[in-house]
């Protein structure tokens, strides 16, 4: 099918195999040897401009952001290409594998992929953010090179949400993909429900399907054994199956009884382990391990977020999944750090917009102690049946694919699709609504469900989710911070009972840029962290909101929406590249335990003023004390105030270097930050004084 004047290298799997060469289970790295051509399946057929490149990948790292000028295939406000790409390996298949089903598995491809193995179709998927896989084994020239090409599009398409976001849209294959080696008798799905959890006891029970791919019957069984965090069995259960050849069955596993339980929680995130071996005549031809979590909550209209019986102030961000340098396409160990620096701020939540993310992600949040909320892209707009047919695909796929991670507490069905569309468009959405929430309680009651909308508009959307997600920004597109407050209340007045949580808010902020004035909406970190500032102050000030979630955790590749940077949308409170703003350290010392102090700013440390003008320092602390000392001279020691506080000094700076240095105590430890600001005097100013 695809010319071979660029061949890849044929790959050695057993070297990458995340088990043994002769384990019943095999999960093989496909990450590495691709080639790569823009263009059709048809196109890349004739093309001598192959070029070798490895998983994840996106075709779109560098023209996403060039805005010199619009090509001929853009659409819209589409700078970017947005089109096809055509990828080919060689697969080198193992003798070893005669009698065993292999499947090429891709964790994800924006956003409708087509593949072949050999000059045969395989099939085609549809949504670019969750994993997909297709059957190799008929197709599979053992002890020989076999052709896999897929070809991905992330072109625009009525039919498959989003029409139309605030993030750039990554062509490719930009997430691991893998070949998994299996018995023609295997597990296809695992689930695991923990239907009852208290204090003192835990009801575990598992769900399998099983896929019987032999041409004739199996009888067999399956076995578990529960391990607690400590790695320690606990608990073994089991099941016996009749399963005719050439078809699948579920298996459940029920009742098991785990006393005490270690509970789930972002203070405490205990994972437990399912061993599972599936068994032929006893002899083992499946095994897989599932992590899961014990943990209960609700959301409560008068308390917010009560986990595991007692309330907690929900504090969070949103998060999307691309990073400079990267697109789309970053490796697992940068999700892992993304999750690890919302962490290390102190957040305990975090909402995946506007798709299901890497597993690393969930993997990271599971482990790490994150509340996640994980939606579909339904943004901004909707379509007619074979769009909401997508949308329904999509939610069935994250669901399925997720079910187990303990993190997940929220399904999101859709994101501000309540906007100006025509009535005929806003019945099409309400009614979406109403159905993807029904299918998630279908697939899973244990969950609450949720969407975010800019405004309702008189219609009953949100009669059709547990969760009312509001999308605001008092002070940045509209009226200003104490706006925010009385908003909250309203809602709070007219429906009493529904659960409210601010989905987003959030302010536009270029790293490194202040104003000694700054003035709404003007990018810099002084009016961000003005408008940051007001907006937890009115989220602490009222318990009864359900969550909040900043937007966003780390500035975004945005066509739609960029700052003062081109390309960017710079609402992060970390920039592309992942470097924290001031607001990050204002969040740090209001939600995280471990003691900082951080001097503001250290972007900011060539300043100007007048001669004898007073300055007003300010230290971001949790600490129950603070002392802040200018040139070695102690401008005062400080001590926390019940409720709302500011760490505030008014001195003035000597011109040349000043040499700050603020110290925070807490429960006898002791930290410090320091800074060196050379302090400028204004000569303009200075001469239009002395006239």
């Amino acid at each position: 099918m695809i010319s071979r004047l660029r061949i890849a290298v044929a790959i050695s799997f057993f070297a990458s195999a995340s088990l043994d060469a002769d384990s019943v289970r095999q999960r093989l790295s496909l990450n590495e040897g691709w080639s790569f051509v823009r263009g059709s399946v048809e196109d890349a057929a004739k093309s001598s401009d192959w070029e070798s490149v490895k998983l994840p990948h996106s075709w779109n790292v560098e023209d996403a952001f060039d805005r010199l000028e619009a090509p001929d295939h853009v659409v819209a406000m589409d700078y970017y290409y947005r089109g096809l790409g055509t990828y080919r390996l060689d697969i080198e298949a193992s003798r070893d594998w005669e009698g065993r089903r292999v499947e090429v598995l891709f964790e994800g491809a924006l956003q409708r992929t087509r593949v072949w193995c050999n000059d045969v179709f395989l099939g085609e998927y549809v949504g670019g953010y969750s994993a997909f896989s297709f059957d190799l084994t008929p197709h599979l020239n053992l002890d020989a090179a076999n052709e896999l090409v897929v070809e991905v599009d992330n072109s625009y398409h009525f039919d498959i949400p989003p029409h139309r976001a605030d993030y750039t849209m990554y062509g490719g294959l930009y997430r691991d993909a893998w070949l998994v080696v299996t018995d023609p008798l295997h597990l296809s799905k695992v689930f695991v429900d923990t239907p009852n959890v208290s204090q003192e006891s835990a009801q575990v029970a598992v769900r399998t399907t099983v896929r019987n791919d032999h041409s004739e019957a199996a009888e067999g069984s399956l076995e578990a054994i529960f391990k607690g965090p400590d790695g320690k069995a606990m608990g073994r259960s089991s099941a016996a199956f009749v399963l005719a050849g050439g078809s699948e069955t579920s298996v459940d596993l029920n009742g098991l009884s785990l006393p005490n339980p270690a509970l789930w929680s972002p203070a405490s995130p205990n994972l437990y382990t399912v061993e599972l071996a599936l068994k032929l005549k006893d002899e083992i031809v499946d095994q897989r391990q599932q992590r899961f979590g014990l943990r209960w909550f609700r959301f409560d209209p008068n308390r917010g977020f009560i986990l595991n019986g007692s309330p907690l102030k929900v504090q969070g961000v949103n998060r999307h999944q691309d990073r400079a340098g990267y697109g789309f396409a970053v490796p697992n160990r940068l999700h892992r750090e993304d999750i690890e620096l919302i962490k290390a701020m102190g957040a305990n939540f975090v909402r995946l917009a506007h798709y299901p993310q890497d597993p690393a992600v969930l993997e990271a949040c599971d482990e790490l102690g994150l509340l996640v909320w994980e939606e579909i892209p339904v943004v901004t707009g909707v379509g007619t049946e074979a769009f909401a047919a997508t949308a329904k695909n999509m939610l069935r796929d994250m669901i399925e694919q997720h079910y187990n991670h303990p993190s997940i507490v929220v399904w999101g069905l859709m994101n501000e699709t309540i906007r100006r569309q025509l009535d005929e468009e806003l019945f099409w959405t309400v009614d979406l609504c109403r159905d993807l929430n029904a299918l998630a309680k279908e697939l899973d009651p244990s969950r609450v469900t949720a969407q975010a909308q800019f405004a309702a508009r008189g219609t009953d959307i949100f009669d059709h989710s547990d969760i009312r997600g509001w999308n605001r920004y008092f002070g940045w597109y509209y009226d200003d911070f104490e706006g925010f407050g009385e908003w909250l209340d309203a809602q709070r007045e007219v429906e009493p009972e529904a659960v409210i949580f601010i989905s987003e808010y959030g302010a536009g902020i270029k790293r490194g840029y202040h104003l000694e004035n700054p003035s709404q909406s003007d990018f810099t970190e002084t009016w961000g962290t003005a408008f940051h500032k007001a907006h937890w102050k009115a989220l602490m000030e009222r318990p009864w909101v359900g969550g909040s979630t900043v937007w966003n955790m780390f500035d975004f590749g945005s066509e739609e929406k960029g700052g003062n940077i081109p390309g960017i949308n710079q609402k992060g409170l970390a920039d592309f590249d992942r470097r924290p703003k001031d607001v990050y350290y204002f969040y740090q010392s209001q939600w995280a335990e471990k003691l900082m102090a951080y001097i503001v700013s250290h972007t900011w440390v060539n300043r100007t003023g007048r001669i004898g003008e007073t300055k007003t320092l300010e230290v971001f602390s949790n600490g129950d004390a603070v002392e802040l000392f200018l040139n070695g001279n102690s401008l005062g020691r400080q001590t926390r105030q019940p409720g709302w506080h500011e760490w505030l000094w008014s001195t003035q700076l000597k011109e040349g270097i000043n040499k700050l240095r603020a110290v925070a105590v807490k429960d006898g430890e002791i930290v410090e930050d320091n800074l060196l600001i050379n302090y400028t005097v204004n000569l303009l100013e200075v001469e239009e004084g002395l006239e």
